[in-house]
Parts: C-alpha cells; structure tokens; sequence
C-alpha cells in the first residue's frame, strides 16, 4: 500500500548558484538538502552537482527518486489514490 497523501513529501526547490554543490545522500544532514559532513560516520558519501551557470532543480526530498539527488516524481506515485 502507498502512502497516504498526507505524507506527501514535495522536492526541494534549489537555485544553484555557485558552480560546485554537495548534496546530502545519507539523510543526516540538519541543513537538508545540503551536505553538512555527517555522513563522515557512515559509508555514503554526498553527490557533487557542479553546473556552468545558474540552474533551479527540485531536489528529492521522499527518499526513492532513482535520480537522487534529483527529484523524478516518485513522491506522487507513493500516494494512495483518494
């Protein structure tokens, strides 16, 4: 059974501005979407997303996109029909 559409977990939109980010992939961040360093204690490392100019991307905040860090819609198909 999916979800309820309560637990809808929407992407992060993110302007990325400076040429060079690293994305959180461990979930330990406390400045998600964001790496912070926490996954020093585990065996994930984050994902370096480096871009030529100025780009808004949605970000995956469900934790299933198979893009990750990036956002490929999974969340809406997680929640049960109403």
């Amino acid at each position: 059974m999916g979800l309820a559409y309560d637990d809808l977990v929407e992407p992060v939109i993110v302007r990325q501005e400076s040429r060079s980010r690293f994305y959180c992939m461990c979930g330990r961040t406390q400045n998600f979407p964001f790496c912070d360093g926490s996954h020093k204690v585990t065996s994930i490392t984050p994902r370096e997303i480096t871009v030529d100019e100025p780009r808004t991307m949605a970000i995956c905040a469900c934790w299933r996109s198979k893009t990750r860090p990036y956002c490929d819609g999974t969340h809406g198909k997680l929640v049960a029909s109403k």
